[in-house]
């Protein structure tokens, strides 16, 4: 049964992931290149310089990429199923309770983990052959909150779009943007250093919500 879960969300999302995935690697190309232009018209020295004594970050063209992958799969997973009413079929499968909704997530985050890792993994190896190791250090502590935030974000929009009422809804998408915020204070280099146990610890506390919004919708709630 799970495989069929898997294979009916594969063919529901596929176009949604490949887009993604062209992105990430059109994104990662745009820095790359813009980077290497940089060193050869003002050369390694100033570049460094311009890093390591005036704090400025090279990827923040990064920022946004993980959370818009997070919203977009979301919503190419869960509105379908809401719009078109599947998701009452899918919570009558002959499978223990939420076991569905709980490979549907599975599902989503694991694509998107990859996804990221890969991204993250990609762009590590393109700056060693630039920076030192402190520096890519520096840029880990950055950028992980930001694709952190990219899998919490698909978590609020599954509870947002399988709960029933507007009100809760509405509620709910206040609860995403003032979460999400906590993701991006500051894009200083190395700005999560001391703190990136609690935006990881967040992560794993949002994730269940969607069940209270399954729940609610389970047992038909309209007000």
């Amino acid at each position: 049964m799970w495989k069929a879960i898997i294979y009916k969300e594969w063919k529901k999302t596929k176009w949604f992931n490949i887009g993604i995935w062209m992105v990430a690697i059109l994104l990662l190309t745009y820095i790359f290149m813009k980077i290497g232009r940089s060193f050869r018209f003002v050369g390694m020295e100033h570049l460094w310089d311009v890093v390591v004594n005036r704090d400025q970050f090279l990827f923040r063209n990064l920022k946004y990429f993980p959370i818009a992958a997070g919203i977009i799969f979301g919503l190419s997973q869960f509105v379908p199923e809401v719009i078109e009413k599947r998701i009452k079929l899918t919570l009558h499968l002959p499978l223990p309770k939420h076991r569905a909704i709980l490979i549907m997530i599975a599902y989503g985050l694991i694509l998107l983990t990859i996804t990221f890792t890969i991204h993250i993994l990609t762009t590590i190896v393109f700056v060693q052959l630039y920076f030192p190791k402190e520096i890519i250090i520096s840029m880990i502590f950055t950028i992980v909150p930001w694709y952190i935030s990219g899998l919490v974000a698909y978590s609020f929009i599954a509870m947002i779009s399988l709960e029933p009422t507007w009100k809760r809804r509405i509620f709910n998408i206040i609860l995403m943007v003032l979460t999400l915020d906590l993701f991006y204070i500051s894009d200083f280099p190395g700005a999560y250093r001391f703190n990136i146990y609690l935006v990881i610890l967040i992560s794993i506390y949002v994730m269940p919500f969607v069940f209270l919004s399954v729940n609610r919708f389970k047992k038909g709630i309209q007000d």
